[in-house]
């Protein structure tokens, strides 16, 4: 072995690079010759790696590096290897260092719910629904890392109990902000007694009376689903194409009821038709037979049921009593226990109108990932509209950096819901690239499960599907979706 005392460092790296590219090419014909090394130069590298970041880490590095040089010439001469020490070899390098941003605190979430009274069919569904919004918020990262926490609360479908458990939430839960109510007629009172005057963002996704379009609510309240300003005319166009010249209606006294019912009169009676009765009904009542009398007087042609679940009641009172026999219904009406209740084939033929979606990758991925996770495909109306109530409240939290700013989350809900944006949708690979894109300050669109969800000056979304279905063989048939846009 041929002991230098010291080498360049960079010449000698040079030539065993090229020695070993040489070998791993294979065997060649290479003739080496003897060459005397005579020339040392001693010297300290310093090496400097520039990687833009905030801290500086200095390693020195003692290292014994064997090198084996090959010198080759096209003279026959014989093989020699030089094996070199190189010491003290200080090497400064500046890295990256990563470090992790705080995560934010959670984002508790409000939830009121109907898992009793007139609703109550509809409660587990959508506390389904909005648990699988959570989750996969959760499951895509949270918000910055700050994770959801839903509270839900029994509203009863009772506006004081409503109004009662949405105070517990704000003001004992920490809630910044509240999905619910389902009935119109708890939504009102909570939003003018408890959000708005606490600065509070309300969604609701099951809320289609149209008083709440102009609801004095500081635009703290917003919704998912449908005026029933369109659910109106949609009922109207389909009564008058059935062929039916005049309709009594039956429906619940809250503000859903009565805008629905009013709303439908007005679109019948500009078509040409006629509304003989329009008679109001309690939430409660152990018989509706005088309120049957009187919206059947006349013998109309068809007696439309605007109510919850009391419908279930008042059509098996109609079908005893003989005050009528063919109906329509609405979503609030449209309850499949009921049907099998009453009997099928008493209804059969039955249309209605209710909440609708078109066919899209944004729907077929809420309907998958629910039926994965509770082994059964949305059967209710709103449960859509629900989910996508949940996913814009974490959207809008990221956008706004805030899991505890609810007028930040508020001013950020409109950027997350409208175009223009990057199109992103439900799921957990929908709502990581949200909140990827949200992150590097790229503006989104999010398309949800019951469609588009951009949101007008009132909190109204601007447009969506109104579903046309019957009864038909023991079961509900879907018969068309009709596209509908706010104020058309």
């Amino acid at each position: 072995m041929l002991k230098l005392k010291w080498s360049s460092v960079a010449a000698m790296m040079l030539a065993a690079a090229l020695a070993i590219s040489v070998i791993a090419c294979g065997p060649a014909e290479t003739i080496v010759k003897e060459v005397p090394v005579e020339k040392v130069v001693t010297e300290t590298v310093i090496q400097t790696v520039e990687v833009p970041k905030e801290v500086v880490v200095r390693d020195e590095v003692v290292k014994e590096v064997e090198v084996e040089k090959i010198i080759t010439q096209e003279v026959p001469v014989e093989k020699i290897v030089t094996k070199e020490i190189v010491k003290e070899v200080q090497v400064e390098v500046e890295k990256r260092v990563e470090v992790p941003m705080e995560a934010l605190d959670p984002l508790i979430v409000g939830h009121l719910n109907a898992f009793t009274g007139s609703l109550s069919y509809f409660g587990e569904s959508h506390a389904n629904s909005i648990s699988l919004a959570a989750d996969h918020i959760n499951r895509a990262g949270g918000i910055q890392g700050g994770s959801v926490v839903l509270v839900h609360r029994d509203t009863g479908v009772n506006p004081v109990q409503g109004v009662s458990a949405a105070e517990d939430l704000v003001n004992v839960q920490g809630a910044v902000a509240i999905v619910g109510a389902l009935a119109s007629g708890v939504t009102i009172p909570v939003a003018t007694s408890v959000t708005a005057p606490n600065g509070v963002l309300q969604i609701s996704g099951s809320s289609t009376a149209p008083g709440i379009t102009v609801l004095e609510d500081n635009d703290f309240l917003f919704r998912t689903s449908l005026s029933d300003a369109s659910q109106g005319v949609v009922l109207a166009e389909l009564a008058n194409d059935l062929g039916y010249e005049s309709a009594g209606i039956l429906f619940i006294n809250n503000a859903y009821g009565e805008g629905l019912a009013d709303q439908f009169t007005e679109s019948f009676e500009a078509m040409g038709g006629t509304v003989m009765a329009s008679v109001p009904h309690e939430d409660s009542q152990p018989t509706y037979v005088s309120e049957l009398e009187k919206a059947t007087e006349g013998d109309p042609d068809v007696l439309l049921a605007m109510s919850y679940q009391q419908a279930e009641v008042y059509l098996r009172e109609a079908l005893e009593g003989r005050y009528a026999d063919t109906f329509m219904f609405v979503d609030g009406t449209k309850i499949p226990q009921s049907f099998e209740a009453i009997g099928w084939e008493l209804l059969e033929g039955s249309h209605g109108t209710g909440p609708g979606f078109e066919a899209n990758p944004s729907t077929q991925a809420f309907i998958d990932s629910y039926n994965e996770t509770y082994g059964n495909e949305p059967e209710h109306p709103f449960m859509n509209e629900t989910y996508d109530a949940m996913v814009l409240i974490g959207l809008a939290a990221a956008k706004a950096g805030s899991t505890t700013d609810s007028v930040a989350i508020r001013d950020a809900l409109r950027d997350v819901a409208n175009a223009p944006g990057e199109v992103v949708r439900p799921g957990v690979e929908g709502i990581k690239e949200a909140m990827r894109l949200i992150s590097e300050g790229q503006d989104i669109n999010y398309e949800g499960a019951a469609g588009s969800v951009d949101l007008d000056e009132n909190g109204d979304v601007i447009s969506g599907h109104i579903e046309v279905w019957k009864i038909e063989g023991g079961e509900i048939v879907s018969v068309r979706q009709v596209p509908v846009t706010l104020g058309q």
